[in-house]
């Protein structure tokens, strides 16, 4: 591969921000890769600290995956028990607790999916 600037020279490496071959004159090393000196500088940073976060984010992710689902049905119940101490007479199934049924059934759906979702990434990973 030559360098994309000095086509007579060949490239050490590719520019991490825009993929171009590098000789060593174009060349700036970053420590964590190689990109075009002054040009893509700090793409290349950017580029560099997304990768790194990318652990911290997937680690929020396995933990926070449970909130929305117990939030829900947490929220189901309470709809059911506030709507079940304040009915009239009667076996009929009121608004409250149509409405909670739905949200708990909603938040076991939405923990399926999370959960479905989780061990697709680990079997990716």
């Amino acid at each position: 591969m030559k360098c994309f600037v000095h086509h007579g020279a060949d490239a050490v490496g590719t520019c991490r921000a825009c993929n171009k071959g590098l000789c060593p004159a174009c060349a700036q090393d970053l420590g964590h890769s190689l990109c075009c000196r002054g040009d893509c500088e700090a793409k290349a940073h950017t580029l560099h600290s997304q990768v790194a976060q990318n652990g911290v984010i997937l680690a929020a992710q396995r933990r926070n995956r449970f909130i929305a689902p117990v939030f829900f049905i947490v929220a189901g119940a309470l709809f059911i028990a506030f709507s079940s101490t304040s009915s009239r007479a009667g076996f009929g199934l009121g608004f409250g607790t149509a409405f909670g049924l739905g949200f708990i059934a909603f938040g076991i759906v939405v923990g399926i999916a999370g959960h479905r979702h989780a061990k697709e990434l680990q079997r990716n990973a």
